[in-house]
């Protein structure tokens, strides 16, 4: 039976106006193609359906371009079908290339409607001339009333670019009149600065508003659209700046977090800033500062489980009574809790897996966050009383702003994927696409004896490790449902250490491949980072945090582990027996590369490389006498190959610092060439979202 119209879960499934609706989500409109792949899926439930059959029945067997394509319908498939209910696996890939739908589709019949039985008193004229009579009275009536209460432009759902220019454009705050927009601009080889937009003059250009050596990050408007509040940062400190835009004159009000590009925000009165600063400790804390009296900044209290938190962003309730703080336990696992000024109670709204990008109250009990799951933003809409939330299902959605007055917010757009690219050494500034498709796919480690790819792809809705073999065929690995990061690969190529969610943090974990076996390694550790192994396959080398402080640790596959070094070394590589080279720094600047001798009794790290002559931390790797890293220049980075016999340093490619990710692996290959992680997409626009919901 053809099923044109049908019940997938919680969705409804309309072929013929290619429309994927439920109660979370509203309407979304799909491709076509992707309609026809879901149709064969449905029928052949819960068969599984070989990639060869999808490409011959949607793409006519035209391998060349179906292959790709049906790989992307996949991915739009899952993630429309996850706005619906995040928590299921829709569709589930086989090994051998098959998909198989998991949910069990059901027809909808629709019956015709029985004729009404009329009673023969009156004759077939004046039924008529009586039912004409009562129509068109009900509808005059009807239109009178439409007409005196109703806006007579119904409200739709509607997507508006308002700013597309080259480069990254973010962080958009509308005037309290709505006239303005006020944002943050980053232009290709400039440095990023704040500008303002006439939104009822859009051909005209927007106007710079600063011009400093710092960076000037998320903008606020004062109550009257006459000030701008925005943190202006540099490499070690931050300072929260008012603006007047009059006198183009500028006021430190405080001091806030260093390091960080999120934390502001101000009630609708202008009366009270909520921003995140530096507590006891240096830890990060949200602050509330009075900006009328002056008085001292108070820091907002934690109390339980959010103390074991860090602070990282906060929304101030119009009225400025209470606020939404967002906190992380680990890398993007974050959590958003509801906190009272007055009483400092405070109730957790959100529990799930996530990365939190933006918040923004709509009004007493409703407020709209933005979060990231495995490299995929959308939005939600947040019940506080009951912490209900319902899909906005917007891709890309973050940092959103309400209009003044209006069911509208603006937000910049973040939709972009990652890819593995191969580079031909001595081929200055060329790559080309490795691995590559919609989906999101990073950390790549080559087994050298198999030239087996281990890498983590986002295909399943889920940063998982999935598995190239050397004829090309792919598989999924691990089914965590989760975000898992840098596999690395045994030297004897029987197993893989990778980074995934812990109790404290990112875990080590390691996996079998002969049995699938995943095991967490035990630590006392608050936090872990990206592995590697020892010559002999019998321990893990990673950094932690130990007592607050970055470590290097030893962590054998049976037994306790311990610290090799309390120097905070961010990632490390045993080169030899006994010896282990591991590198300093932040991701942002160009470290250090040290060795430890482990066969002496009290090892002294000693210094290789310099800030001069080194890269960034994490993106490094040895290969027999010659050492890859990726390092940072001015506005740009370079993958230099460095020569440890002569110390020759030679640039193989030069690319934006956004198209290059700074914790990426670089793999050197037996051919010559070197496997890295890129950035498919780098632009980011601003849109404007008219929504019902947002009533």
């Amino acid at each position: 039976m053809e099923r044109r119209v049908f019940r997938l879960g919680e969705a409804l499934i309309d072929m013929d106006s290619r429309t994927l609706s439920s109660v979370r989500t509203g309407h979304c409109l799909l491709q076509p193609k992707y309609m026809e792949v879901l149709h064969q899926l449905a029928e052949h439930q819960p068969q599984v359906v070989s990639r060869d059959f999808l490409i011959e029945q949607v793409w006519d067997g035209n391998v060349f371009v179906g292959a790709k394509a049906l790989t992307n319908a996949i991915w739009h498939l899952r993630r429309a079908l996850a706005q619906v209910d995040p928590d299921r696996e829709w569709i589930e890939t086989l090994r051998k290339g098959g998909y198989r739908l998991t949910v069990c589709p059901e027809p909808l019949e629709h019956k015709p409607l029985k004729p009404l039985e009329t009673r023969r008193r009156l004759s077939w004229l004046m039924r008529a001339s009586l039912a004409l009579a009562l129509g068109l009275g009900t509808t005059l009536t009807y239109l009178l009333w439409h007409f005196a209460t109703t806006d007579h432009h119904p409200l739709t759902r509607q997507l508006t670019t308002l700013i597309r220019t080259p480069g990254r454009e973010l962080f958009p705050a509308p005037s309290p009149d709505g006239r303005y927009l006020v944002f943050y601009w980053e232009r290709y080889k400039q440095a990023g600065e704040l500008y303002l937009k006439d939104l009822t003059q859009p051909d005209l250009p927007p106007r710079k508003l600063t011009d400093s050596p710092d960076q000037d990050g998320r903008a606020y408007w004062g109550p009257r659209g006459r000030t701008l509040v925005y943190a202006r940062s540099g490499r070690d400190y931050c300072h929260l700046m008012q603006h007047r835009l009059a006198t183009n004159t500028v006021t430190k009000l405080a001091d806030c977090a260093v390091g960080t590009a999120v934390g502001l925000d101000l009630s609708a009165d202008g009366r009270l800033m909520a921003y995140l600063g530096m507590g006891e400790g240096g830890r990060h804390q949200i602050f509330v500062l009075n900006l009328e009296d002056r008085s001292a900044p108070r820091a907002v209290p934690c109390a339980g489980r959010a103390c074991e938190l860090v602070d990282r962003d906060v929304a101030i309730a119009d009225d400025g009574s209470k606020l939404l703080i967002s906190r992380r336990e680990a890398y993007s696992k974050e959590v958003i809790f509801l906190h009272h000024l007055d009483s400092g109670e405070e109730r957790q709204l959100t529990f799930a897996f996530e990365d939190v990008r933006g918040m923004e109250w709509l009004d007493d009990n409703r407020a709209l966050f933005a979060s990231q799951r495995s490299g995929i933003r959308s939005g939600y809409l947040l019940d506080i009383d009951s912490g209900e939330r319902q899909s906005l299902p917007i891709a890309g959605l973050s940092y959103p702003r309400k209009v003044p007055g209006q069911p509208q917010v603006v937000f910049h757009s973040w939709d972009h994927a990652n890819y593995i690219s191969v580079l031909a050494r001595g081929e200055l500034n060329h790559n080309e696409p490795y691995l590559r498709s919609d989906a999101s796919h990073q950390d790549p480690a080559l087994e050298p004896g198999s030239g087996r790819l281990a890498y983590v792809s986002n295909e399943s809705g889920y940063y998982e490790v999935w598995l190239q073999d050397a004829d090309g065929e792919r598989r999924q690995l691990t089914r965590m449902e989760s975000q898992l990061r840098h596999p690395a690969w045994s030297n004897d190529g029987h197993s893989l250490a990778f980074l995934g969610p812990g109790e404290q943090g990112n875990q080590l974990y390691v996996m079998t491949l002969e049995s699938g076996r995943i095991r967490a390694l035990p630590s006392p550790y608050r936090d872990h980072f990206k592995p590697s192994w020892s010559l002999d396959d019998q321990a893990v080398i990673a950094s932690v945090l130990a007592d607050g402080q970055r470590a290097l640790a030893w962590f054998p596959l049976e037994g306790p582990p311990s610290l090799l070094t309390t120097r905070p070394g961010r990632y490390a590589q045993m080169v030899a027996p006994g010896r282990i080279w591991f590198s300093e720094g932040n991701s942002r600047y160009n470290g250090r590369l040290y060795e430890l001798d482990m066969t002496k009794p009290e090892p002294s790290p000693q210094l290789l490389l310099g800030p001069s002559q080194f890269g960034l931390p994490y993106t490094w790797a040895r290969r027999d006498k010659t050492l890859f890293f990726m390092r940072r220049g001015g506005d740009y980075l370079e993958l230099h190959q460095y020569d440890l016999v002569t110390g020759r340093s030679e640039a193989l490619i030069r690319q934006s610092q956004r198209a290059v990710e700074r914790s990426a692996s670089v793999v050197p290959l037996a051919d010559g060439r070197i496997l890295m992680t890129q950035t498919q997409q780098a632009e980011v626009d601003i849109l404007r979202l008219q929504d019902p919901m947002l009533r």
